[in-house]
């Protein structure tokens, strides 16, 4: 089958796409709350993400997507984080499902980015043990494969998905990814957290044994191969992997602490402080030591990320790969903003007083998300700060996943 192959002229702008995003800020934060209850983006916002062109993050180089730098990709996640943390994460996490469909036979992937569809196209999910992932074996023409697949961000509105499976019994190291469409599985809608709510990010899992095609399985090593391949091609992605995923992730991260500092300064001159001597929380100095805090507390992690996401662009026009050294490193600067941002909204929270606690206030959902976000394994600061902590002492440990393929029994 032949490619959907767009000219340069025809893909998306950065700066076209964050502008538009900008423009419906005020959308996103009046439905987060709406979001949350139904625990998932409402379609509505979907549309209008679509409309923006942002999908164009999810959707491979060669048949249409965006082909954006680092910092490009990171602005975008700023932008929208700072209108709806839960659903910066779901474009984001959507986004980084997406390097799997790149590396899919054409004929195989170009049926699922060529059909009409509005929304993320695809949603991938890995395994920290074969009882939270799939099994397959190998018959006539291809495999059968059973399992369950929980946190799978971005499946509520994509077509297909891209799952780890266990294909050999007596080896953990044995691991596939095979592609499907969602509509052959079974959504358990049972996501219901105290942050990221809204992402949706249920459990899928087959009914019984599914049939996959062989066309439709590959392997980590295999995968790695084709995505070299196109990468050396220009035709996506660009260099850098999972390490250059997560540190886009933190303008998610960005995003949420920038609007929760404008919720608390619009507040400031409004808020009273009961049993003190001040009429307004503007004239207590202690909000002051607050915002200062908290804003030296964003800005550093912001200057983090800009020195990631610098040196990976740079890496990037310059064809160079990491080491598992500097990755490490990437892990830990991924893991500090997020925990950073995280603390000043949670010291921003703290000085809103007891009014901040409804739910009808913004700021008690930013810090949900920020802080669940923080959480995610790949993202939590006390694991990196071991790694690089290990890595710096030269202490030799043992096997360790740094990608989402966990191979862990």
């Amino acid at each position: 089958m032949a490619t959907n192959i767009e000219s340069d002229i025809d893909r998306p702008q950065a700066r076209e796409i964050v502008a538009r995003v900008v423009t419906m800020q005020p959308w996103l934060r009046e439905h987060q709350a709406v979001a949350e209850q139904q625990r998932r983006i409402p379609q509505d916002t979907v549309e209008r993400l679509d409309a923006a062109g942002v999908f164009g993050l999810t959707r491979p180089k060669r048949y249409g997507g965006a082909d954006f730098t680092t910092r490009e990709v990171h602005d975008v996640f700023r932008t929208l984080g700072a209108g709806c943390g839960a659903t910066a994460w779901m474009v984001w996490a959507a986004a980084g499902g997406n390097m799997w469909s790149l590396a899919f036979p054409d004929d195989v992937v170009a049926p699922v980015y060529e059909s009409p569809w509005v929304g993320n196209r695809t949603f991938a999910v890995g395994g920290t043990s074969r009882r939270m992932s799939g099994t397959a074996r190998q018959v006539a023409g291809g495999w059968m494969v059973k399992g369950v697949w929980p946190f799978a961000t971005g499946s509520v509105h994509a077509s297909h998905g891209f799952l780890a499976v266990f294909h050999d019994e007596s080896d953990d190291a044995k691991v596939g990814m095979v592609l499907v469409p969602k509509d052959s599985l079974v959504a358990r809608d049972d996501w219901d957290a105290m942050g990221m709510a809204a992402t949706g990010s249920q459990t899928v899992a087959t009914d019984g044994e599914l049939f996959v095609p062989d066309e439709r399985f590959s392997t980590p090593e295999r995968l790695a191969a084709r995505i070299a391949e196109l990468t050396g091609q220009g035709r996506g992605p660009r260099r850098g992997g999972l390490v250059r995923s997560l540190v886009t992730s933190t303008g998610v991260a960005l995003g949420m602490a920038d609007q929760a500092m404008e919720v608390f300064l619009g507040g400031v001159g409004k808020r009273s402080v009961p049993y003190s001597p001040y009429a307004n929380q503007i004239d207590a100095p202690v909000a002051h030591l607050t915002v200062g805090r908290a804003h030296t507390r964003i800005r550093a992690a912001a200057l983090v990320a800009d020195a990631a996401v610098a040196e990976l662009d740079r890496r990037d026009v310059e064809g160079l790969d990491l080491s598992e050294r500097e990755a490490v490193q990437f892990h830990i600067d991924v893991a500090y903003i997020w925990d950073a941002c995280a603390s000043a909204v949670e010291t921003l929270f703290r000085a809103s007083g007891a009014s901040a606690i409804a739910k009808r206030q913004p700021l008690q959902l930013i810090a949900r998300n920020c802080r669940a976000g923080s959480l995610h394994s790949a993202l939590n600061i006390d694991t990196w700060t071991e790694n690089v902590g290990r890595a710096l002492c030269g202490v030799e440990s043992g096997p360790q996943s740094m990608s989402v393929l966990e191979r862990r029994a």
